[in-house]
C-alpha cells in the first residue's frame, strides 16, 4: 500500500496555533448538537408535528454522522486531512444557514443530514491533525485540550440555546454557527499543516455498503428503546446491518485500497483502544439516559436544578482532560485508560444505590467522578489509538475514535432501554410528570440492574485496556 512519508510533507506552523484552531472547531459541533435539544419544541411547534416528526431533526443529524465518519476519514487519507477539515466546516456553515430558513420539516431534517456530512467531516480529520501538527511527546496533551473544547460546547449548549430561544426564536440556533463555521474555516486553510493526501483510488461500494448498514443497525437498535426486540423495527434493520457487514468485509479483502483496511485490527493497541472506548460509552449512556428520568420523573426535581446537576459530568472533564492528556505524554496511556474506566465503574456502582431519599448533592457528587473517570480515559485513550494507526491511515484510526463513539452511544442507551422495559414488565417509560412513590420504587427497581450491567461493560473496557500491555510514554 502506498505510504505517506514525513519528509514529503511541508513543514507545520506554530503547533500552539494549530490547537488554538482546533479546539475552536472541535467547540462547535458539539456546541451545535446540545444547542437544538433545548429548541426541538418550539420546531413542533412551528411545523405543527407531534413528537415522533420532531425526533427527526435529532435522529437524521445522528445517524449520518454514524454512517459518514469512517468515509471521511478515508477521504482525508487520501485528499488532505487540511482539506476534508475546513470542507467540513464550510459545509456545516452553509447547512446551518439552510436549517434556519427551513420552511418545512422536510427541509430541516435534509438540512440536518447536510449538517452531518461537514459535523463528519470535522470529527474524522480533527484528531489525526494533532499526529501532524505535534511532536509524539506532546499529543497526549493536544488531544486534553480538544477533549475540554467538546465538554465545553456540550456544557454551554443548553443555557446558550435557552437564551437565543427565548430573544430571537429558533432559528437563531442555528444561525449562530454560520459566523463561526466560515471564521474557522477560513483560519484552518491559513493555520493547519499542509496536506499530504496519498496517490490511491476511493472505494466507492466499500463506502456505500458501511453507510448503508451503520445506518441500519443504529435504526434497528433505536427500536430497541421500546423494549420489542422482535418487533418488524427492530429484526429487519438489523438483519440488514448483518447482511451488509458480511459483503462489507468481503469487498475490503478484496479491494486493493479499502476504505477501511482490515488488517489495522490486527495492531493490539489500536484494537484495544476501540473497544475501550465503545464500552465507554456505553457506559456513560446508560447514565445520560436513565438519570434525568431518575431525577425529574422519580424525584421531582425542578429541570433547572436537574441542568445544573447533569453538568458535573461534561465539568470535570473541562477540568481533568488537559491534565490527563498530559500525564499520557510523560507515563504512557495503559495505567491511565485502565484507572478511567474503572472510576467510571465504581461512580456507576455508587449510582445504583439511587433511592426516593438519596441527596441530590451525593448524585451530583458521583456525576462529576463519572466525568473525571472519562476525562482521565479519553485523551490517553485517542492518543494510544492514533499512535498505534500507521501514518498513512490516521485519518481511518481517527475516523473509528468517532465511531466507538457512535456506536457506543446507541448501544448504551438501547440495552438500558431494552433492560428497564424488561424489568418493568413492559410498562412504558416515565415521559413526564412527577410519579407516586410505588411508581419511583417500581422505576429505581428496573434502572438499578441497567446501571449494574453498565458498571460491568466499564470493567470490560478496563480490563482491556490493561491486557493491551506496554505503557511506555511516546519518545
Amino acid at each position: 500500500m502506498s505510504s505517506r512519508p514525513e519528509e514529503s510533507c511541508k513543514e507545520p506552523p506554530d503547533p500552539r496555533v494549530v490547537l488554538v484552531t482546533l479546539v475552536a472547531g472541535t467547540f462547535l459541533a458539539p456546541l451545535s448538537s446540545s444547542i437544538v435539544n433545548i429548541a426541538l419544541p418550539s420546531m413542533a411547534e412551528r411545523f405543527d408535528v407531534g413528537l415522533t416528526g420532531i425526533g427527526w431533526v435529532a435522529t437524521s443529524y445522528l445517524l449520518a454522522t454514524a454512517a459518514l465518519v469512517l468515509v471521511m476519514g478515508r477521504l482525508g487519507d487520501i485528499w488532505g486531512l487540511r482539506r476534508v477539515y475546513v470542507a467540513g466546516f464550510v459545509v456545516f456553515g452553509l447547512a446551518s444557514l439552510a436549517c434556519a430558513l427551513a420552511g418545512s420539516l422536510a427541509v430541516l431534517v435534509v438540512g440536518r443530514v447536510v449538517q452531518a456530512v461537514g459535523a463528519s467531516m470535522m470529527f474524522a480529520a480533527g484528531p489525526a491533525l494533532v499526529m501532524h501538527a505535534f511532536p509524539a511527546n506532546r499529543r497526549g496533551w493536544a488531544l486534553g485540550w480538544i477533549s475540554l473544547s467538546v465538554s465545553a460546547g456540550l456544557t454551554v449548549g443548553p443555557a446558550l440555546g435557552g437564551v437565543l430561544l427565548a430573544a430571537f426564536g429558533w432559528p437563531s440556533v442555528f444561525l449562530v454557527n454560520v459566523p463561526f463555521a466560515l471564521l474557522i474555516a477560513a483560519g484552518g486553510w491559513w493555520m493547519l499543516p499542509e496536506d499530504c493526501p496519498v496517490s490511491e483510488p476511493f472505494d466507492l461500494a466499500g463506502a456505500l455498503v458501511a453507510a448503508i448498514s451503520l445506518t441500519a443497525l443504529l435504526v434497528g437498535l433505536g427500536g430497541v428503546r421500546s423494549g420489542e426486540l422482535f418487533a418488524r423495527g427492530v429484526v429487519g434493520p438489523i438483519a440488514l446491518s448483518l447482511a451488509g457487514s458480511w459483503l462489507f468485509v468481503r469487498i475490503e479483502r478484496r479491494h486493493p485500497y479499502p476504505m477501511l483496511d482490515l488488517s489495522l485490527f490486527r495492531i493490539v493497541e489500536l484494537r484495544a483502544g476501540v473497544i475501550a472506548a465503545m464500552s465507554s460509552y456505553m457506559a456513560l449512556f446508560a447514565i445520560t439516559f436513565s438519570m434525568p428520568f431518575y431525577l425529574l420523573s422519580v424525584r421531582g426535581i425542578p429541570s433547572q436544578s436537574v441542568g445544573a446537576m447533569l453538568t458535573a459530568t461534561p465539568l470535570a472533564m473541562a477540568v481533568f482532560s488537559p491534565l490527563a492528556g498530559r500525564a499520557s505524554d510523560r507515563w504512557g496511556s495503559r495505567g491511565l485508560t485502565t484507572t478511567g474506566l474503572m472510576l467510571l465503574a465504581a461512580a456507576i456502582f455508587g449510582l445504583t444505590a439511587a433511592s426516593l431519599t438519596t441527596s441530590p448533592a451525593l448524585i451530583t457528587a458521583l456525576l462529576f467522578v463519572v466525568g473525571a473517570g472519562l476525562s482521565v480515559f479519553q485523551a490517553p485513550n485517542t492518543s494510544a489509538i492514533l499512535k498505534a494507526t500507521p501514518l498513512n491511515r490516521v485519518g481511518v484510526g481517527s475516523a473509528l475514535v468517532g465511531e466507538a463513539r457512535s456506536l457506543g452511544m446507541t448501544l448504551g442507551i438501547a440495552l438500558t432501554a431494552a433492560v428497564m422495559s424488561y424489568q418493568m414488565a413492559g410498562e412504558r417509560l416515565p415521559v413526564g410528570g412527577t410519579l407516586t412513590p410505588a411508581q419511583g420504587v417500581q422505576f429505581i427497581g428496573a434502572m438499578r440492574p441497567a446501571l449494574v450491567i453498565a458498571a460491568g461493560i466499564a470493567l470490560f473496557g478496563a480490563s482491556v485496556s490493561w491486557l493491551r500491555g506496554g505503557n511506555n510514554p511516546p519518545t
